[in-house]
């Protein structure tokens, strides 16, 4: 194995990594060593880069390079520097290299941009209308109540949902942690419609065909299997558009339901657990959110202003 795969290797059963994390890391450790070898940076005898060799100023150049000419967005690069730092720091820890020159580069400073969310009245707007769709409806409602990824509603299993309760276990969320996400009242109902009815019609029209995974599976593509990430970003898209809402994606519906809850003053340690979120600093944004949220409300609206 090579060292990048001992490194992923690492990451899935020591640090219990979700199949998405590693997808990244093997995709940005891929991407440098490309580069590094583009750059003549040695091979050892087994055929790999010497990471031995690699300096800062390679390091420097991959991120300069990435930016100028791979066109990548500031958070796409922030993300391939967390990369290269853990893979540098697990090379050290291995002792595969003597010092570690990935320890002193710098992250690119993201601008201060606010999440994307819809209104109350948007949202509102999306939910009552596809009430003769029982599948979309339950898509948009669970998204909105748990707030949760679409890799995680994907991923969702039948024995990972309690009705009784109004709760879903998200397993093996980002950073590869469970935690337990709400369903409203409404979006409870809605999930028990879809799994009695469109669910349990599709299992019985496709009985002997449904493979192991589909049968665990909470949410059912038409062909029985489960469903895709593409297919509901597909159906949030199409749904607010032909409404004439804003273009929505499932992670505006995440921001969505955050936002709203903050307006409402929830706690933020609250929503950090609910959004599964490892730092508070990121949950925090939606905070400031709300503080735009006040200014736009308040402006123009003092009548001696």
């Amino acid at each position: 194995m090579s060292l990048i795969e001992d490194f992923l290797a690492h990451l899935e059963y020591e640090r219990g990594c979700s199949i998405n994390t590693l997808k990244g890391y093997a995709h940005d450790l891929r991407t440098l060593e490309k580069f590094l070898d583009e750059r003549s940076v040695p091979r050892t005898e087994r055929g790999e880069i010497d990471w031995r060799k690699v300096e800062l100023s390679d390091l420097r150049a991959f991120l300069r390079w990435l930016g100028t000419k791979k066109g990548n967005k500031i958070s796409s690069i922030h993300r391939r520097v967390c990369s290269v730092k853990a893979f540098f720091r697990f090379l050290k820890a291995e002792r595969v290299i003597p010092d570690d020159p990935a320890s002193e580069l710098k992250y690119p400073k993201r601008p201060n941009s606010l999440p994307k969310f819809l209104t109350v009245d948007e949202v509102k707007l999306l939910l009552d209308t596809q009430k003769k769709n029982p599948t979309h409806q339950v898509i948009l409602e669970v998204l909105y109540s748990t707030g949760c990824r679409v890799s995680e509603l994907c991923g969702m299993n039948m024995n990972d949902v309690d009705l009784e309760n109004r709760q879903i276990i998200i397993r093996s969320g980002k950073g590869g942690k469970d935690r337990i996400v709400l369903l409203s009242e409404r979006a409870a109902n809605a999930l028990r419609e879809y799994i009695e009815g469109y669910r349990a019609r599709i299992l019985e029209n496709k009985k002997g065909k449904i493979d192991s995974d589909a049968q665990r599976a909470v949410f059912l593509s038409n062909r029985g299997k489960r469903i895709s990430k593409r297919t509901v970003q597909h159906i949030v898209a199409k749904l607010s558009d032909e409404l004439g809402v804003r273009h929505t994606t499932p992670h505006m519906l995440r921001h969505s339901m955050a936002s709203h809850l903050t307006m409402k003053h929830l706690n933020l340690r609250v929503l950090q657990q609910l959004l599964g979120h490892a730092s508070l600093d990121t949950t925090q944004i939606y905070a400031n959110v709300t503080a735009e949220h006040v200014r736009d409300e308040f402006k123009d609206k003092l009548p001696i202003s």
